[in-house]
């Protein structure tokens, strides 16, 4: 395929199969973000624990441990659009079967479990056939701009799909949930029979060991102090999102509000690569950084004293202030993320993001798991206030002349690498072959590694 003109968005045309693909891909995003609701807020309903919720959401992630390194060596056996596709199917019809159940009126915690374990599974080996498909049918010299096309399509297709997933949970019950998400992977099952066989291209670059990779971390002083700052981000931050389902019942028991919380945040999200392409140029990496810091901080304390004010204004409150927290949170992830690769040398760039892409799915839970005992141990807001503070801990150190001066040597004419990681949702949720590049035309990496979430 020979690639057309303009922008990301322009790699599409003239390219019939790749515009479906696009299609499909983006209907599988809005299905698995509709199938998140059942996910994150059902498992913390029916339990009324934050720790089941977040051990629902890490069985999806951490198989990926173990399994990406097998499945990695299945694309060098199989036809890589057959790989995709089984793998869809395979999901489609785990989905579907999980949906029939549920409809037959067993709801548990431990089925919840189960099908998280089961897609965690198969989704680790989704990814790697995936990206080497994006590598072999992306128009010539145009992987990077397919991959932006495709995680910008999946980013307004997941807000879109959080909220009709709270309708539809009100509406037709926890069943249609999985039903919608079936369907979507059916829909991107279809398009890869469009195109010929396609057989996984090994890479000219020589890849170190994961071995290697962490002894080069831990010799090397800034990209240590980079790894470090972008797995803090991870523990103290991130967790928040684990702490929505019960902050939204605090509101009131209905999974439209929870919803509304969460497409706030990711709204948030989604303006961080417009606003890193207006501003990038005129402040430094670190400056922007210390911002978003401040702007988290302040938004995630609002947050935690919002329950003096009563449920109807709370709710329009912490919507507000999460459009802001959620703009701050992938600001903040995606200068540290980028800070590391820019700070890996280039021989091991791969395998360093590859082992801190591992530490990211690994330390996420961990996070996760300590504010929720906090919360279920307390409450909510003081778990939110602590995770307040921790966000100022790690203010204060990125404030020091050091961090100052690592930041804008490692980033400070690595606008290219910024808006890349912007564009892609900073570190993306879910396993760690996304954050792992394949290697395409001129060095691009494909790290949207298949349809996200369930």
């Amino acid at each position: 395929m020979s690639g057309g003109g303009g922008g990301p968005s322009g790699v599409v045309r003239g390219h019939p199969r790749v515009l479906a693909l696009v299609a499909a891909y983006t209907f599988s995003s809005f299905g698995s973000a509709v199938a998140m609701l059942a996910f994150s807020y059902v498992s913390y309903v029916i339990t009324g624990s934050l720790i089941a919720s977040v051990a629902v959401m890490a069985a999806s992630a951490l198989p990926a441990l173990v399994l990406i390194q097998p499945a990695a060596r299945l694309t060098r056996r199989f036809d890589l659009r057959a790989l995709c596709a089984v793998l869809a199917v395979a999901k489609m019809a785990l989905f579907l079967i999980v949906g029939v159940i549920f409809g037959m009126g067993y709801i548990s915690f431990w089925l919840l479990l189960i099908t998280s374990l089961v897609n965690g599974i198969i989704g680790a080996f989704t990814f790697p056939p995936w990206n080497n498909f994006l590598r072999v049918i992306a128009p010539a010299g145009r992987i990077a701009d397919l991959d932006s096309v495709l995680m910008s399509a999946s980013a307004i297709a997941g807000i879109l799909g959080v909220l009709a997933g709270g309708l539809m949970f009100d509406a037709w019950g926890l069943a249609s949930l999985f039903y919608v998400n079936a369907i979507s992977y059916a829909v991107y099952a279809l398009p890869f029979a469009l195109f010929p066989p396609v057989h996984s291209v090994k890479s000219g670059a020589a890849r170190t060991s994961l071995r290697e990779a962490t002894r080069v971390i831990r010799d090397a002083e800034v990209l240590r102090r980079f790894v470090i700052v972008a797995l803090v981000v991870q523990l103290v931050a991130w967790p928040l999102l684990n702490l929505l389902p019960q902050i939204s019942t605090t509101i009131g028991p209905n999974a439209v509000i929870f919803s509304l919380l969460l497409s706030s945040i990711y709204a948030g999200m989604a303006l961080v690569a417009p606003i890193l392409a207006l501003r990038e140029k005129r402040r430094s990496p670190w400056q922007i950084a210390m911002v978003a810091l401040i702007i988290l901080m302040i938004a995630t304390i609002i947050v935690g004293i919002s329950p003096l004010i009563d449920d109807n204004s709370r709710l329009i409150l912490l919507m507000v202030a999460f459009i802001p927290l959620g703009m701050a949170l992938n600001m903040t992830t995606v200068l540290s993320s980028a800070a590391v690769q820019s700070g890996a040398p280039d021989e091991h760039e791969a395998s360093v993001l590859a082992v801190y892409s591992a530490g990211i799915t690994v330390i996420t839970p961990v996070g996760a798991l300590i504010f929720a005992a906090i919360a279920d141990a307390t409450n909510v807001w003081a778990a939110v206030v602590v995770e307040a503070l921790g966000i100022g801990a790690l203010l204060a150190f990125l404030a020091t002349p050091r961090m100052r001066r690592h930041f804008d040597e490692a980033l400070g004419d690595k606008h290219h690498v910024i808006l890349r990681h912007a564009r892609h949702g900073a570190v993306r949720r879910n396993l760690p072959g996304d954050l792992e590049p394949v290697q395409g035309s001129y060095g691009d990496p494909v790290i949207s590694g298949g349809p996200q979430g369930a």
